[in-house]
C-alpha cells in the first residue's frame, strides 16, 4: 500500500508516524513545497529573534525518517485525480492507494491600495521568514496590522530588532470575542509595556510608497511612516489546488473520521473542515494541538484502523510578549463569569447554569488535566473554586490567588 501525504506540517508528520506504527509494510511518501525537513512552524518567530536556529525547529533528526522508512519529497501539488488515484506533483503523476491532504493554510493579505509593494507581507512559511529578514534590514519603523496572535508575534519579533512598531487593531479592544474587558486590558498593557504603539479602532486605508512601502494611511487620515508592514489579518485553508477533486467549502469537507468525499482520501489540519462538528468544536480550527490530533486520526484511518475524531475539551495557549495565556473549553458570550485579577494576572471561569464550561488564565499556569476534568464532568463553580490550588501549575513560590 502506497500512502501519500501532501504537507509536512504537524498534521502530515503525525499522520505518517501513525501509519508506520499501525502498518510496518506500508510505503509512505510525504510531500512538501517548502523543505525536506519538517519543522515547527510556530517556532519561526524565534529563528528571527535569534533564540533558535532553523535546525532547532526540526521536528525530528534525519535518522528518524530513515528508521521509519518515510520518504520525503520536495515539490508542489498542482492537482488531484481522485478517480485515477493520481497526484499531480509539478507535472509528474504520483499514484497512491491512500492520500492525505494536509496542506495547511495561507495568509490573507487584504486588497488595500499598495498592498503589493515590497515590504508588505504575512508570516506563515520559510519563504516569508526569508522575505522578512531581507525586508526589515535597516528598517527603523514598522506597522503591524491585525488583532490576532500573529500580529502580536510580528510585533515582538520586530521589537527584538529595535524597530519602532505601530500596531493597528480594528476592534475597540483586544480580541473582544475571546477576552473579557479586564483580560483585554491586561493584554494591551503587556503589549504597550514593550514599547509598542498599540492603536484600537484603527484600519488601513492605503499603503504608500514608490517601489517599497514608505507609510501607511489609516481610515481616519493618520499617516504612519513604515519601512515594513506585517500583516496578521488571518489565514484561509490552502485548498484551491484541489479544484473539484474533493468537495470543499471553506476547507476540505470531512466526516467524523476525516474522510473526504473522494474514496481513500483524507484531510487533516488547517485545511480540513468538519461537516458536522461535535458540540463546542469549530468546523475549522487552525491550531497546532488540533492539527496534531487530526493527523493521528487520519493516519490510523489510512492504516485501516479508523476511529472518530474526538478532540475532547478545547485547549490553546499563547504568549503576549511575557504574558502567558491558557484557554480551556468555551469562554464566549453565553453564560456568566467568575473573574479574579491582581492587575498583572487574571483567572476567569466561565459557567452556564452553574456548571463551569471554560477557563481563561493570563499570567497564571493551570493544570490541563484538572481544567479538562472540570469541564468534562460539569463541575459547579463553587467546587472549582474550592479546587483552585490543585488546578494551579505555577512555580513553587508564585504569589497566591485571592478568590
Amino acid at each position: 500500500m502506497h500512502v501519500v501525504i501532501v504537507g509536512n506540517g504537524i498534521a502530515g508528520v503525525t499522520a505518517a508516524r501513525h501509519v508506520r506504527k499501525a502498518d510496518a509494510g506500508a510505503r509512505i511518501t510525504m510531500v512538501s513545497s517548502e523543505t525536506r525537513d519538517p519543522f515547527a512552524r510556530t517556532a519561526l518567530m524565534y529563528v528571527y529573534m535569534g533564540v533558535l536556529t532553523r535546525r532547532h525547529t526540526w521536528l525530528y533528526e534525519d535518522r528518524f525518517w530513515a528508521e521509519n522508512r518515510i520518504d520525503r519529497v520536495v515539490g508542489r501539488a498542482r492537482g488531484l485525480d481522485a478517480v485515477r488515484r493520481v497526484l499531480d506533483l509539478d507535472g509528474e503523476e504520483v499514484p497512491y492507494d491512500r492520500l492525505l491532504v494536509a496542506t495547511g493554510s495561507v495568509p490573507v493579505i487584504p486588497d488595500w491600495p499598495g498592498a503589493a509593494l515590497a515590504g508588505v507581507q504575512g508570516l506563515y512559511d520559510l519563504a516569508d521568514l526569508d522575505r522578512m529578514e531581507a525586508s526589515t534590514a535597516g528598517v527603523d519603523r514598522a506597522v503591524v496590522v491585525g488583532g490576532g496572535l500573529i500580529g502580536v508575534e510580528l510585533s515582538e519579533m520586530l521589537r527584538t530588532r529595535g524597530v519602532a512598531v505601530t500596531f493597528l487593531v480594528r476592534d475597540d479592544r483586544y480580541l473582544p470575542r475571546v477576552f473579557s474587558e479586564g483580560e483585554s486590558a491586561l493584554v494591551a498593557a503587556a503589549i504597550r509595556g514593550h514599547g509598542v504603539d498599540l492603536r484600537f479602532g484603527a484600519e488601513v486605508a492605503a499603503v504608500e510608497g514608490a517601489h517599497r512601502v514608505e507609510s501607511v494611511v489609516t481610515t481616519d487620515g493618520d499617516r504612519v511612516a513604515a519601512g515594513f508592514v506585517g500583516v496578521g489579518t488571518g489565514v484561509r485553508p490552502n485548498v484551491a489546488w484541489l479544484g473539484d477533486a474533493v468537495e470543499t467549502d471553506r476547507g476540505v469537507l470531512v466526516d467524523d473520521e476525516l474522510r473526504t468525499s473522494a474514496d481513500d482520501v483524507w484531510a487533516a489540519g488547517d485545511c480540513a473542515q468538519l461537516r458536522t462538528p461535535p458540540t463546542g468544536v469549530r468546523a475549522v480550527e487552525p491550531i497546532w494541538y488540533t492539527a496534531r490530533l487530526q493527523g493521528a486520526t487520519a493516519g490510523l484511518g489510512m492504516a485501516g484502523r479508523p476511529r472518530p475524531y474526538a478532540p475532547g475539551v478545547f485547549y490553546n495557549s499563547a504568549k503576549f510578549f511575557d504574558l502567558e495565556w491558557q484557554v480551556y473549553g468555551a469562554t464566549g458570550d453565553d453564560g456568566d463569569d467568575w473573574e479574579w485579577s491582581d492587575g498583572a494576572r487574571s483567572l476567569r471561569l466561565h459557567y452556564v447554569d452553574g456548571a463551569v464550561v471554560g477557563v481563561s488564565a493570563l499570567g497564571v499556569r493551570m493544570r490541563q488535566a484538572v481544567c479538562a476534568r472540570w469541564i468534562e464532568e460539569g463541575w459547579p463553580l463553587d467546587r472549582c473554586l474550592d479546587g483552585l490550588d490543585a488546578a494551579r501549575f505555577d512555580p513553587e513560590f508564585a504569589p497566591a490567588l485571592v478568590s
